[in-house]
């Protein structure tokens, strides 16, 4: 099944917007109510109404139908108003859509005071858009556009312009807000099918070639590196950890290179495509949603496909190192000691601490071109679910200032995410007298933080380098289920758009 989401901008009374993103064709619009649809007013928690069959608090993404003058209401909830975010009103707005066919809602006006008209807008759309059955006709109400329209053609001599000026403004905003919140749903969309979807039906060399057809689709330069390609680029730690599959490893090379871009970031995610721990092997629980452990690769995937639409002035590669990492005869062994494209050797003490070695060999690469920023995101650690638990990202960050940009990325995005200390003072647990580097650090805590220590190995000192380790929130209910989240997709995105200001 496909589906879409339509729209145009019309007057300037009138914000709207139309893309397909996957078949159902929704239409979203702001403007004044509309007799004889129905109505999702959104609730704060403290505010909800007394209902005669109870158990409505307003809690984010709780629904419950009322009647007001013999007309049936949806009432949203928002949650506490203090603590109103983009996930919460995405959360909401998502609840709503899947309850009604076509449907106009104020949680965008309702949401204004705090998150801002553009910011609210943008939210709720991506919300409404991310349903399993979005609505076919949905009305963003109480924005504001048709009262400022009206007000600016009222309006006369000096004052007309000005005024006019401001409700062109205010309209155009509006606008880009409707096309951002379309963009990132479509991106956290393509995110969470690829992974997923059965390990068998995305092997690395499959998951390549989707990779390669949805950015050309999305008019990036793509290119895909099979295993001889790797080889000769001294590729050896992508390549071992992939040896024990009968599907060789790939790197899909992406790249968005805008005229007069004012800034240049690398974007590199984790892409393994099924993950049995190698020799070091997994229990069989652990194994179950290991279908997700090409999360980063898709993230980034997502990110890139909507890149050139955006028309963002930042000069963006994304590198996927893709590898499925399982037991066979030319299977790298604990011990065993790897190359990565830079020379830099890794010894593989544990086969299942896989992610960073790719890593490694991805960022080397990276490196290469002296981008202004690297980025790297990944399900790596299950320590970082234990710090942080299973909805808050962790970031490790070399570069303080970088860190920062992505701490505010992930609140603007409504993505939770804590920095993690990058102490150098763990330097010795990734220490081998065989290499470079040894992947396991030989020690049960810290383990977050001995793998960013690791990957900023093959990043030089002189360019920002930050990690994101998304293990707990990239997936919500048990491993039977179809649980990717996209967390991270939202998060680059904005870091992106706060390269493209300078902020």
């Amino acid at each position: 099944m496909r589906r879409a989401l339509r729209g145009r901008l019309g007057a300037r009374e009138t914000g709207a917007a139309e893309r397909t993103i996957r078949g159902w064709t929704v239409r979203v619009e702001t403007g004044p109510r509309r007799a004889g649809v129905p109505e999702v007013r959104g609730v704060f928690a403290g505010e909800a109404p007394d209902l005669p069959w109870g158990g409505f608090a307003g809690a984010a993404g709780e629904t419950a139908a009322a009647y007001e003058g013999g007309a049936p209401v949806l009432l949203a909830g928002l949650g506490p108003e203090r603590e109103l975010d983009a996930e919460a009103l995405r959360t909401a707005a998502t609840a709503a859509a899947r309850a009604v066919p076509e449907v106009q809602t104020d949680l965008a006006a309702r949401a204004a005071a705090r998150l801002g008209p553009a910011e609210s807008v943008r939210a709720t759309v991506t919300g409404l858009a991310l349903a399993e059955t979005p609505p076919s006709l949905v009305t963003l109400t109480g924005c504001g556009d048709e009262a400022k329209a009206i007000k600016a053609a009222e309006a006369t001599e000096a004052a007309e312009r000005t005024e006019a000026a401001e409700a062109t403004e205010s309209a155009e905003a509006i606008q880009a807000a409707i096309e951002a919140g379309l963009l990132d749903a479509e991106a956290v969309l393509l995110a969470r099918d690829l992974i997923n979807r059965p390990p068998g039906d995305l092997i690395p060399s499959r998951l390549a070639e989707e990779a390669h057809d949805a950015a050309v689709r999305g008019g990036l330069d793509a290119r895909v590196l099979d295993e001889h390609a790797l080889r000769e680029l001294g590729m050896g730690a992508l390549l071992g950890m992939g040896a024990g599959s009968p599907h060789p490893p790939r790197l899909v090379d992406l790249r968005y290179e805008p005229p007069g871009a004012r800034a240049s970031v690398t974007l590199v995610g984790k892409g393994i495509t099924f993950d049995s721990g190698g020799l070091s092997l997994k229990s069989p629980a652990a194994m179950m949603a290991m279908r997700g452990d090409m999360t980063g690769a898709a993230v980034v995937l997502g990110v890139m496909a909507v890149l050139a639409r955006r028309g963002l002035p930042v000069a963006v590669r994304g590198l996927l190192p893709l590898a499925e990492n399982m037991i066979g005869p030319y299977g790298v062994r604990p011990g065993d000691v790897l190359a990565a494209c830079d020379g830099r050797r890794i010894q593989v003490l544990d086969t299942d601490f896989e992610g960073r070695v790719i890593l490694a060999d991805a960022l080397a690469l990276a490196a290469r071109d002296r981008p202004g920023a690297i980025v790297d995101v990944a399900t790596l650690t299950y320590q970082v679910v234990t710090a942080l638990g299973p909805d808050i990202g962790g970031v490790l960050g070399r570069d303080p200032a970088l860190t920062e940009r992505v701490l505010a990325a992930g609140a603007a995005a409504g993505e939770p995410l804590w920095p993690l200390p990058w102490a150098r003072r763990y330097r010795d647990q990734i220490s081998s007298p065989y290499a470079e580097v040894r992947n396991f650090p030989e020690a049960d805590t810290g383990r977050a933080i001995t793998a960013a220590l690791l990957l900023g190995e093959f990043v030089p000192e002189e360019i920002p380098f930050a990690h994101l380790d998304i293990t707990g929130p990239s997936w919500r209910g048990p491993a039977s289920g179809r649980g990717a989240t996209g967390f991270g997709v939202l998060t680059l995105t904005r870091l992106l758009e706060a390269f493209a200001r300078g902020a």
